[in-house]
Parts: structure tokens; sequence; C-alpha cells
């Protein structure tokens, strides 16, 4: 108990004295040393920490020079510009925004430096991706991550019907689609893919069929001809009628002012008239100056799809190929041949059995007979793997075309 009590004593003691026995010269002496420390740390503080707080506080608000590159490198890597596909339109430079070569009033008082083209690669859009808003923008998604930054979108088919809602006058029962020209056009713009529309122009037996003046008619009669070549009979449009020329120009017009600046005009081309035909029809249509009537219905732009085969033909063109008999009259349009396999191949013509040589080989001898007009060639796909059409893609880069289609 004592013990206790002696030790606890002692603690205290001792911390008392402690305190009681400090000088009034320590006292002094460790406030000067205390004030010296004080001053010391604000000294180092304005030396050393002001700067780094500025220069932490510059972070993300000091503005930077951007960085350029040298002349030498932007001449072997220049900024990639639009593609051409149509007589005076071009491909979109950012994914939706729609562009057009027309200059303004200034537009001769520099001279405009030629750019390099970017690779316009276009697909082609289902018949049934039609049927509702929703649909046609899963299959543009699904097209856009494939790699693919254009399609092929068919508005008018070779029966003739309109899978649009169009508004030229008379078509309400050739009507199959449900969607309107702006809607399709706004589903492609906001999946950033470039639309091309194609049209069939003079396959058209349900048009004719409630148009009948664009007929073909038996001779000093009013009565259509019909074309059993297939065996079922059926109409044709005949360019040399005016009815015909109103109402391809109308669909056209319809579906560039809802801002389609590509179209794809297939089948013009006459019907597979048959010896027996002379006898209904006037000779005219047999004649070789017939492709005259072509041009009537061929606007200015047009990509005209026609096979390889037929351009390529030992003597003279082929049937789809007709329009090609003279190119002078094909005011800024595009030739689009359909290059397959089926038509051409290395036992039938002598044609390189590899994919790559296959294609530059076509397309070489293509362009030497359709002279200055510009080619987006159409690879038909059913006879190439995927491996095959990875190398001719690369090859039509090589070649310079900037633009093709892949069906």
């Amino acid at each position: 108990m004592n013990k206790r009590k002696y030790y606890g004593r002692k603690i205290k003691k001792t911390k008392n004295l402690y305190r009681r026995k400090k000088s009034a010269g320590q006292k002094i002496f460790g406030t000067v040393v205390l004030v010296f420390a004080v001053a010391a740390i604000a000294f180092l503080g304005f030396c050393i920490g002001k700067p780094l707080l500025d220069y932490i506080g510059s972070i993300g608000t000091k503005e930077i020079p951007e960085w350029t590159p040298a002349d030498s490198y932007a001449r072997q890597n220049p900024e990639p510009a639009v593609t051409t596909t149509t007589a005076g339109t071009t491909a979109p430079s950012e994914p939706g925004e729609f562009q057009t070569t027309a200059g303004g009033a200034d537009s001769a008082a520099e001279p405009v430096m030629s750019e390099p083209e970017i690779l316009l690669v276009s697909t082609e859009v289902p018949s049934g991706a039609l049927a509702n808003r929703s649909s046609l923008s899963a299959v543009l998604a699904k097209a856009k991550s494939a790699g693919f930054n254009s399609a092929v979108v068919q508005l008018k088919d070779r029966s003739g019907h309109l899978r649009y809602k169009s508004g030229v006058p008379g078509t309400d029962g050739l009507i199959t689609g449900s969607m309107t020209l702006d809607e399709i056009m706004s589903a492609f713009q906001e999946n950033g893919i470039v639309p091309i529309a194609e049209i069939a122009v003079l396959s058209d037996p349900e048009g004719c069929a409630r148009f009948t003046d664009m007929n073909y008619k038996i001779m000093d009669t009013d009565t259509s001809w019909l074309d059993y070549s297939t065996g079922v009979p059926t109409r044709w449009a005949n360019p040399e009628n005016s009815a015909t020329r109103e109402y391809i120009s109308a669909i056209s017009e319809e579906i560039t002012a809802a801002g389609f600046e590509n179209i794809l005009a297939t089948d013009v081309i006459f019907p597979n008239f048959q010896p027996y035909d002379r006898e209904f029809i006037p000779a005219r249509y047999f004649a070789f100056e017939r492709y005259n009537l072509l041009y009537n219905v061929v606007k200015p732009g047009y990509m005209i799809e026609m096979k390889a085969s037929d351009i390529l033909a030992a003597e003279a063109f082929g049937r789809t190929a007709e329009v090609l008999c003279d190119i002078s009259k094909l005011d800024g349009n595009t030739v689009s041949p359909i290059i397959s396999r089926k038509d051409l191949s290395a036992e039938s013509g002598g044609y390189p059995a590899e994919a790559k040589s296959f294609v530059e080989t076509v397309l070489s001898l293509v362009k030497k007979k359709t002279g200055s007009l510009p080619i987006v060639p159409i690879i038909d796909s059913s006879g190439f793997d995927d491996a095959e059409i990875a190398k001719i893609s690369g090859a039509l880069g090589e070649l310079g075309y900037d633009s093709y289609i892949i069906r």
C-alpha cells in the first residue's frame, strides 16, 4: 500500500519539477529558435511551393500549340478527301454530311488543288430491310460494322414496284414500301452510310400495265406488244415513248430531291426480241442504230449497270452494254460493270484463274472500251470466297478505283 502511494507521488513530483526548473533564458532561447524555423519554412514555401502550385494550376488551362506534320510528311501521307461517285456530287467527308462540288461566285478566284479520294465501298440492302425504319437501321449498322461505308438500296425493282411511298401521280397501286424517301434517307444519315439508289429503268411490267402509253405497240395498232422470250408474257417500257421518258424523269427527280445523290440505273436495255417479233413491231427496233433511243432515259449522273462480259463482247457491245455505242452522249455518267466468273471464266475466255489477276485483267480491258468514262466496278461475290474478295479489294485500291460495290 505504501509502495503504491510512493510510486504515484514520484511520477507527479518529477513532472512538476521539470516544469518549475525551466529557466527564463531557456524559454527565450526556445522562442527565438521557433521564430527562425517558421521563417525558414515560409521562405522555402515561397521559393519552391509557389512555382509548383502555379504549374499544377496551369494543367488543363494552358493552350498548347497543335502539332502539324512536316511538308514532306504531308505530301506522302495526305489527309483523305471526299470521293466523286456521280457527276457533280461527292460522298460525305463526315457521316451524314452531304456536299456538292458547285462553287460560289468567287470559286475561280483561287486555284483548287486536287486532293486524293477516299475509298467508297458499297454493299446491297436486302429488299426486306425496307419494311420499317428499325429493320433498315439494323441492316445499315451491320453493314458499317462490317467495314462498308456505302450501301445500294433498290427503290424501283425490275417488276416496276416502288419500294417507298412515292408522290408521283398514278403510282398508288405500284407502291410496296411503307417508308418515305425522307425516312429512308434519315436512316442512312444516322448510321453514317452513303446511300446509292437503284432503279430499274426499262424493265417495268407493272408500271406498263398501269401506264399503257409506255408500252411497245404492235405496228399500226394501239395494242401493247408482249415479250414471250421467257415463256411468260411480259410488258416492257419503250424508251422511244414520251410517257416513258416523263415517268423515269419524275421518279429520278423525286429521288434526288430527297437527297439521294447517287443513282444506279439498271436495265437500260431493249427486250430480248425474237425473230418472230419482226412481224409485229417496226424494223427500227432491230436496227443497229436503235441504241440512240436509250439516251432518252439516261439522266446525267446515272451510274449505269451492265455486264462486263457484254462490254467485252467480241464483235459489238452486248445487250446490257448497248448504251456504250456512243459514249459522247453519256453526259457525266459512270459505267458500273458487273464482274462475274460466271460470265468471264478462264475456260471460256482465257481469263486468269487467280482472283486478283482476273479482276485486274477484266478492268484493264473494260477501260480500253469505255474511254474516259469513270468506272465503279460491281463485284459478283458469288464466284469468290472471303479471302479472294479481300485480295480484290486491295487490288481495286491499288488500281485507283475509289468506289466499288460488293454484290
